[in-house]
């Protein structure tokens, strides 16, 4: 039986696009997005931000630096986050979970401008019970310390536990740890993975690539 349900954010509660953050980015600092791509991606920065390594004020000074000009942290941190929708067919379904007395978490690389932007913004996150990210364990899936915090905070064991990311490596460390797990391919194949699982959820139909 399931009790506890792990759900990514990126790309699963809320869609984005690191193609549009290094767009916005470039236009703040005045260079293109392949140059923001390189500074913040290839560098490992942005994966330092994720795990908690580095602060949003050290990677406007790194910036700063490499495009030879002072940036704005307001501004930077507004390009650099407003890149989310929310999934809107998602939200019946993690409703009906949570009325039903399931368990849910979430269980995210991200960073902190990141989650502070999507809890200003809508209350998707005030449907969970807990949050399991990675800027404050301080390792990235599919790495296994990720992992083991959030199968500490479960409260049930592993193979009671749930979770979808749309990512195949992220499940299949999942997978590893004890977990069920199964891609994220939208709202209706959740829907069906879950029934398979014996828990019957409300759904919208829609399509969950749909944006609101």
């Amino acid at each position: 039986m399931i009790r506890c349900l792990f759900f990514d954010m990126g790309n699963v509660l809320v869609h984005f696009s690191h193609e549009q953050m290094f767009r916005q980015v470039a236009e703040v600092c005045g260079c293109s997005g392949d140059d923001i791509r390189e500074w913040l991606w290839n560098s490992g920065w942005q994966q330092k931000l994720e795990t908690g390594k580095v602060t949003v004020e050290e990677v406007r000074d790194e910036l700063s630096r490499r495009s030879q000009r002072p940036i704005e942290l307001g501004a930077l941190l507004r390009a650099g986050a407003d890149i989310f929708t929310v999934n809107t067919p998602l939200l019946p379904v993690l409703d009906s979970l949570k009325a039903a007395g399931h368990r849910l978490v979430v269980l995210s690389n991200t960073s902190v401008p990141h989650v502070e932007w999507i809890r200003r913004k809508w209350d998707i996150l005030q449907r969970f019970d807990a949050e399991v990210l990675s800027c404050e364990v301080g390792a990235l899936k599919p790495d296994g310390l990720i992992y083991q915090a959030a199968l500490e905070i479960a409260e049930c064991a592993p193979q009671e536990c749930f979770f979808t990311d749309d990512i195949s490596e992220n499940v299949e460390a999942a997978r590893c740890h004890g977990m069920q797990a199964e891609v994220f391919q939208g709202v209706e194949s959740l829907v069906s993975q879950l029934a398979r699982r014996g828990l019957a959820v409300a759904a919208d139909r829609r399509s969950s690539e749909e944006r609101p």
